[in-house]
C-alpha cells in the first residue's frame, strides 16, 4: 500500500506528539526559576521520594523475581501466573483503599488500627503488592524465553543446582530484571494515588503529591510555577530510567527438556504462591468488600454504604464521567493507535512521532497535567470533561500504538496492497480490510486501556473542576472526609465496572 494511504495518520501522530512536547516544555520553562526554591525548601521531600521509590523498587524486584524463579524451577502451570499477577490489575489507589479497610483505623476486623498504614510502611505495602506482580511477569517471561537448556547444560558440566542458577541462569534473565526495574521505577516515581490515600493524612509527601499540594496552595504567589518547579525534579529523577534501554530476552520458549522437578520444590512453590495470593489479594479485597456491604452500627449486610455514596451528586457525576471517558478513550486510542502505527511503516516522520508519543505514558502524569494547564488553561476546553479526554488520549495512546504495531503482519499488508491494486479507496480499505484483520489487537488494546482510564486519578486530581469530577477523585474526596465505608463502596463499584475486561483472557482478545 502506498504511503499516502495513511498520510493522515502521520499528521495525527505529529500533531499529538507536538501537543505532548509543548505541554512538557511549558512545564519545564515555567518551573525552571522555581527549582532552586524547591531544593532549598523541600529537599526532605526529594530524599523521601527517592528513598521510598528505592525501597519499593528493591522489594518489588526481590519478591516478584524470587516468585518467578521459584515457579519456573517448579514448573508450575499458568494458574500460578494468574494468582500472582491478578493483584496488578487492581488500580494502585484502590489497593491503598483496600489496605486501609484491612489494617487501618476503622477497619472491618477490629475497628482499630492493626498496623500503621498512614506511614511510609503503608505506602510501601500498597506499592509492593501492586508492582511485584509486574516484576514477576517480566522476569518469568525472561526465564521462559531461555527454556531449560541453560540449566541442563550446567548439570552436564557438573554444576550443582545453586551453581547453575548463579553462573548460568541468573545472568540470562538480566534483560527481564532490567525491564522490570525501568517500568516499576518510573511507575513508582509518578504514582500519585497511593501517596495521596496513605500519605496526605500524615503529611507524608512525594514529589507527585507535593506538586498537587503546591498547585492548590492559596498562600503561594504563583502556585503553578511552584508546582512546575517540583515537576522539574520529577523529570530529573526519571531521566536515568528513560535513558536505559533493556535488551529483549532471547531464546526459545518452547524448549523443554523435561528435567525432573522434586515434589518438595513444587510444594514449596505452591505454598509461596498461595501465601502471596492471600496477603496481596484475598486479605485487602475481602476487607474492602466487607466494609462496603457492612453497615456501621448493626449486624448483617446491606447496600446502605453504596446508597450513601451514590446519593452525592459529585459521586454520580464522577462515575458517569469516568465510564464514558474510559470507554471513549479506550476506543479512540485503539483505533487511532492502529492508524498511526500503519502510518509509521516506511515513514521516518511518523516513526519519530510514535517514539515521542511514549513520553506522556512513561513520564509521571503530573507533568502532563501541569503542562496541559499551562497550554490550555485560558481556553474554553479547560475545566471540562473534554479537557480530561485530551489528557487521557495523550496519556494512553502509546498502548494503542503498540497494539497497532502488533497488528501489522505481512499477511495484512499483502491484503491491503491487493485492495489498492483493485482500486479500493483508502478509507474503504481501512474499514473493510485493515479493521477486520486487526480486530483481535484492537480488542486487546481496548482491554488494556479501559481499566487504566476508568480508575485514573493522577490527571483527574489535577485537571478536574466542580461539575467535571471522576470516580477516582470521588474516592479521594470520600477518604478526605473520613467516610471510609463510602470510599470502599465506590472502590467496589469501580472494580465491578472493570471486572468484565479483567476476566477476558488477553491471549484470546
Amino acid at each position: 500500500m502506498k504511503r499516502s494511504t495513511f498520510k493522515s495518520g502521520t499528521w495525527a501522530a505529529v500533531i499529538l506528539a507536538a501537543t505532548g512536547l509543548f505541554a512538557l516544555f511549558s512545564v519545564l520553562a515555567r518551573g525552571l526559576p522555581a527549582v532552586p526554591g524547591v531544593l532549598r525548601g523541600d529537599w526532605d521531600v526529594v530524599l523521601a521520594t527517592l528513598g521510598l521509590v528505592g525501597v519499593g523498587l528493591t522489594l518489588s524486584l526481590l519478591i516478584g523475581g524470587g516468585l518467578a524463579l521459584l515457579t519456573w524451577l517448579a514448573r508450575l502451570p499458568t494458574a500460578a501466573d494468574l494468582l500472582i499477577s491478578v493483584s496488578y490489575l487492581i488500580p494502585p489507589f484502590i489497593g491503598a483503599t483496600a489496605w486501609l479497610a484491612a489494617l487501618g483505623p476503622g477497619n472491618v476486623f477490629t475497628g482499630r488500627a492493626i498496623l500503621p498504614v498512614y506511614t511510609p510502611f503503608g505506602i510501601e505495602l500498597a506499592w509492593v503488592t501492586h508492582y511485584a506482580p509486574l516484576a514477576y511477569l517480566l522476569v518469568r517471561a525472561a526465564l521462559s524465553a531461555q527454556g531449560e537448556g541453560p540449566l541442563l547444560a550446567a548439570r552436564v558440566h557438573g554444576l550443582n543446582s545453586v551453581q547453575g542458577l548463579r553462573r548460568v541462569v541468573l545472568p540470562l534473565i538480566w534483560p527481564g530484571v532490567g525491564a522490570a526495574a525501568v517500568l516499576i521505577g518510573l511507575s513508582l516515581l509518578g504514582n500519585f494515588g497511593v501517596p495521596a490515600v496513605l500519605g496526605f493524612p500524615a503529611k507524608i509527601y512525594t514529589l507527585s503529591t507535593l506538586a498537587y499540594a503546591r498547585l492548590l496552595n492559596p498562600t503561594l504567589a504563583d502556585p503553578l510555577s511552584a508546582a512546575s518547579g517540583v515537576a522539574w525534579l520529577l523529570v530529573v529523577a526519571a531521566l536515568p530510567a528513560l535513558l536505559i534501554r533493556p535488551r529483549t530476552p532471547a531464546g526459545d520458549p518452547a524448549s523443554d527438556f523435561g528435567l525432573p522437578t522434586p515434589r518438595r520444590l513444587r510444594r514449596l512453590a505452591w505454598a509461596a504462591v498461595s501465601l502471596w495470593t492471600l496477603i496481596a489479594l484475598v486479605l485487602p479485597l475481602s476487607a474492602t468488600l466487607l466494609l462496603a456491604f457492612k453497615p456501621s452500627y448493626r449486624p448483617g449486610f446491606t447496600l446502605d454504604n453504596f446508597a450513601g455514596a451514590l446519593v452525592l451528586d459529585s459521586v454520580r457525576r464522577g462515575l458517569w464521567h469516568s465510564v464514558w471517558l474510559a470507554l471513549a478513550a479506550a476506543a479512540i486510542c485503539a483505533l487511532l493507535g492502529l492508524w498511526i502505527a500503519r502510518a509509521g511503516q516506511g515513514s521516518r516522520l511518523a516513526s519519530a512521532a510514535q517514539r515521542l508519543l511514549t513520553l506522556p505514558y512513561l513520564l509521571p502524569g503530573t507533568l502532563l497535567a501541569l503542562g496541559l494547564i499551562l497550554a490550555f488553561g485560558r481556553t474554553a476546553l479547560y475545566a471540562t470533561p473534554l479537557f480530561l479526554m485530551l489528557a487521557y488520549l495523550l496519556r494512553f495512546l502509546a498502548p494503542g500504538v503498540e497494539g497497532g504495531r502488533s497488528a501489522a503482519t505481512p499477511g495484512a499488508a499483502n491484503l491491503e496492497f491487493a485492495a489498492r491494486l483493485h482500486r479500493v479507496r483508502r478509507w474503504a480499505t481501512f474499514w473493510r480490510v485493515t479493521l477486520p484483520l486487526a480486530r483481535p489487537h484492537l480488542v486487546a488494546s481496548f482491554l488494556v486501556i479501559y481499566p487504566l482510564a476508568l480508575s485514573e486519578v493522577t490527571l483527574s486530581a489535577l485537571l478536574y473542576a466542580p461539575g467535571a469530577e471522576t470516580a477516582g477523585v470521588g474516592v479521594l474526596n470520600l477518604l478526605s472526609e473520613g467516610n471510609l465505608r463510602g470510599a470502599a463502596a465506590l472502590a467496589t463499584v469501580l472494580l465491578l465496572l472493570s471486572l468484565p475486561t479483567l476476566l477476558v483472557p488477553r491471549g484470546r482478545a
